[in-house]
């Protein structure tokens, strides 16, 4: 594994075979601006790696979304680690932090866009819909209260 400042060009990995594992970490402020630097990470190392545009665009969305998650609802954190992983069959992305109010759950999208009152359903207000996009787009998530915190993970 190797730690992850930021400059990915030693993020080259030549090895294909099932031992391949290579891994960037990095950690910032519970604050707005580390969603910018993480999409920054994820795309140079996912580029370093030679991933393709499309599975790079759809890591980024997902850190992004993760992280986003960790600097709203994670009151007691002052720090958000990141790891993301790659082995020969999927990119592991993990966020942790301190934890907040409760686990992320999965949930299914409304089948209506609609309450019957005429509302807006409250999953398809501005806010909200993180999981719902994480859900959509990684092959696989979860979570888990783990090292005194919060961990939330997404493959694709």
């Amino acid at each position: 594994m190797a730690e992850f400042d930021g400059d990915a060009t030693d993020a080259r990995s030549d090895d294909t075979d099932d031992t391949d594992d290579t891994a960037y970490r990095w950690s910032m402020p519970r604050l707005s601006e580390g969603v910018v630097d993480s999409r920054r990470h994820v795309r140079d190392a996912m580029q370093a790696w030679g991933e393709a545009e499309e599975r790079t665009e759809t890591a980024v969305l997902l850190v992004s979304e993760l992280v986003t998650n960790s600097v709203r609802y994670s009151a007691r954190s002052a720090t958000v680690r990141c790891c993301l992983r790659r082995t020969c069959s999927r990119i592991r992305i993990q966020v942790w932090d301190a934890g907040g109010d409760g686990i992320p759950s999965q949930r299914r999208a409304p089948q209506c866009e609609t309450e019957p009152d005429g509302s807006v359903h409250p999953e398809l207000s501005e806010r909200g819909r993180g999981l719902l996009i994480v859900t959509a787009l990684a092959a696989a998530w979860g979570t888990s209260q783990e090292a005194g915190g919060r961990l939330v993970w997404a493959d694709i």
